[in-house]
């Protein structure tokens, strides 16, 4: 069953996120084919703006990723809609954990579009030249390979995504346990569980640096500090998504197994 309702979560969210991915990717193809016409100031122009849309349908396709499971979430679990959901012979768990899932899927695609459309508008062996020697050179000075060094941002990046997206299920569900204003609530708390959480992902590097200088030194000054520590700051905020994730998603199953105010 949770295959079927990972198929209907996934197809409601592609329906409009696809649209975007279309757009990065051609806009990044006809900034590459004008961009590769020599000597004209027309073709030049017209790949600068196409590089530009396409970033900017890129970065749309991120926030729609978002924008688009959190609706699904709402009407799914809360609106119209619900009536059906939950008179499905599916547990709750099993409703949550496909969106969860549907969320997540869609992150992770839109993040391999978004480095898509980048190669497209800006391969050329000069550039992997260039960037293949900072990768290098950033492996070695942190003292790795770089293929980690690569995992480890892209870890970073994702898990913050997918602690974001929780971050609002967790509000939707709070919010809707409310008799009124239910949206507004629901966006009030989303944020106010984000505030918390950033504060203790400041104090807990505070506490970091009561037992290391050097990320002391990290939070104070903008001085040359020992490579390690930007290392292990960047280690532990994996740790930190992903333990925020792990807790925002407890915390959420929770809240919905006690039950559903459907509007």
């Amino acid at each position: 069953m949770l295959g079927k309702l990972l198929k209907y979560d996934l197809k409601w969210i592609y329906k409009v996120v696809v649209i975007f991915y279309i757009l990065a990717i051609i806009f990044s193809i006809v900034a590459r084919v004008t961009g590769e016409i020599e000597n004209s100031l027309l073709f030049e122009v017209i790949s600068k703006i196409s590089i530009s849309c396409a970033i900017s349908m890129a970065v749309s396709s991120l926030i729609n990723s978002l924008m688009r499971s959190w609706v699904r979430f709402t009407q799914n679990m809360y609106k119209d809609e619900s009536y059906l959901t939950h008179t499905l012979p599916v547990k709750k768990k099993d409703l949550f954990n496909s969106k969860v899932i549907s969320g997540a899927v869609c992150i992770i695609t839109t993040m391999i579009v978004i480095l898509l459309c980048l190669f497209i508008c800006f391969y050329s062996e000069a550039n992997m030249e260039i960037l293949k020697s900072l990768l290098e050179l950033a492996a070695t000075t942190y003292n790795t390979t770089v293929l980690n060094l690569l995992l480890l941002v892209a870890m970073v990046f994702g898990l913050e995504l997918i602690y974001v997206l929780l971050t609002g299920y967790l509000g939707l569900i709070l919010g809707h346990k409310s008799n009124t204003n239910k949206m507004l609530k629901s966006i009030l708390l989303g944020f106010l569980i984000y505030s918390i959480t950033q504060i203790a992902t400041v104090a807990l590097i505070g506490i970091g640096g009561l037992f290391s200088g050097d990320i002391m030194n990290l939070i104070n000054t903008v001085e040359a500090v020992n490579i390690e520590t930007i290392k292990n700051v960047m280690y532990m905020c994996v740790g930190v998504y992903f333990g925020y994730s792990v807790l925002l998603y407890i915390i959420a199953r929770k809240q919905l197994n006690k039950g559903v105010n459907v509007e």
